[in-house]
This record gives C-alpha cells, sequence and structure tokens, in this order.
C-alpha cells in the first residue's frame, strides 16, 4: 500500500483533511522478465549485423561497377537480399520489445520460431557451402539459435502457466463434498 493510500485510506479518523506530501509518479515496471528485453537486444543486434553485411555486400560491387545501371542493379538485388535477414530480425526485436513491456503473446512467439528456425539452417550452410568467412555463418546460427530457444522455452512456460492456472481454477469450483 502507498503512503498516498495509506493517507487516504486513514483521512477518516480525523476532522482535518490530510494532503499527502508527494505523489508517486514513478513509470510502472515492464511486466516482461529481464530476458525477454536482451532476446530484444539480440534480435537488433542480428538486424544491425544484417544492416552491416548488406553495406559490405554492396561496396563488393561499388568496388568494381562504376556504371550507374550496375550499381542500381546492384543496390536493387542487395536491398531485396538483406530485407529477408533484416525484416526478420527486425520483427522479432519488436516481439521481443513487446514481450518485455507488456506480455509475450503466442502468435508473436510462433512468429519468432517460424521467422528463425531458417536462419539456424541458413547460418549453418554459410560456416562451410559459401565463400563468406566462416564467422558470418556462426554469428548468425548463434543469434537465430538463442531467439528461437528464448521463444520455445517463453511458448513451454506460458502453457504451463495456462494449464495450472485452468487447473487450479477448475479444483476452486469442485464442490466441497467432503464432511
Amino acid at each position: 500500500m502507498t503512503a498516498e493510500a495509506f493517507i487516504l485510506k486513514h483521512s477518516f479518523m480525523t476532522e482535518e483533511t490530510l494532503t499527502p506530501i508527494f505523489k508517486s509518479d514513478a513509470p510502472a515496471k515492464p511486466i516482461g522478465r529481464g530476458v525477454d528485453c536482451i532476446a530484444a537486444l539480440i534480435a537488433g543486434l542480428g538486424a544491425g549485423l544484417s544492416g552491416l553485411a548488406a553495406i559490405w555486400f554492396f561496396l563488393g560491387f561499388a568496388e568494381n561497377d562504376t556504371r550507374l545501371e550496375h550499381l542500381t542493379s546492384a543496390f536493387v538485388l542487395t536491398v531485396i537480399l538483406f530485407s529477408f535477414a533484416i525484416i526478420p530480425f527486425t520483427l522479432v526485436a519488436h516481439f521481443a520489445w513487446r514481450a518485455y513491456r507488456q506480455e509475450a503473446k503466442q502468435a508473436q512467439l510462433l512468429w519468432t520460431v517460424f521467422l528463425m528456425l531458417p536462419w539456424v539452417g541458413l547460418g549453418t550452410l554459410a560456416i562451410s557451402h559459401t565463400p563468406l568467412p566462416s564467422w558470418c555463418g556462426i554469428i548468425v546460427t548463434a543469434l537465430a539459435t538463442l531467439l528461437s530457444l528464448w521463444a520455445l522455452v517463453s511458448l513451454i512456460l506460458e502453457w504451463k502457466v495456462a494449464r495450472s492456472n485452468t487447473q487450479t481454477s477448475q479444483q476452486n469450483e469442485l464442490p466441497n463434498t467432503q464432511k
């Protein structure tokens, strides 16, 4: 009970009206867990690294091609290719931040799993089957795996809490037949 509520509750005992000395305008704490904030940071890191990789990819074209039409097609190719990385990581960062600020929703967690699982596979392929440096594949695989695990664990925890709440409510609704 806050001091303001205590004063207002017990002010009926006196003839004087009491006014609180200060009002508590502290912002409400987020509903989510700290791991939700970490997941948002990891997903933001993935989006940022994808953006840097896109710039690196485009600069590789710009190094060899000086004509405007070649640079334009390279830019379009870069935007199309890297939108498949930047958009999923950005969406997952948004989902994780909303889970931290409000509450995790089952649909957002499922979308996270569906958006990140392909990147676990693609990152694994990038380690050994592409001309990219192997550390690129390792980083993508690690980030996508961590985000997938976060979503799966959150789904399992949400399912267990919902299941225990329904069991408890069903037990509370049973008539008391014991004498």
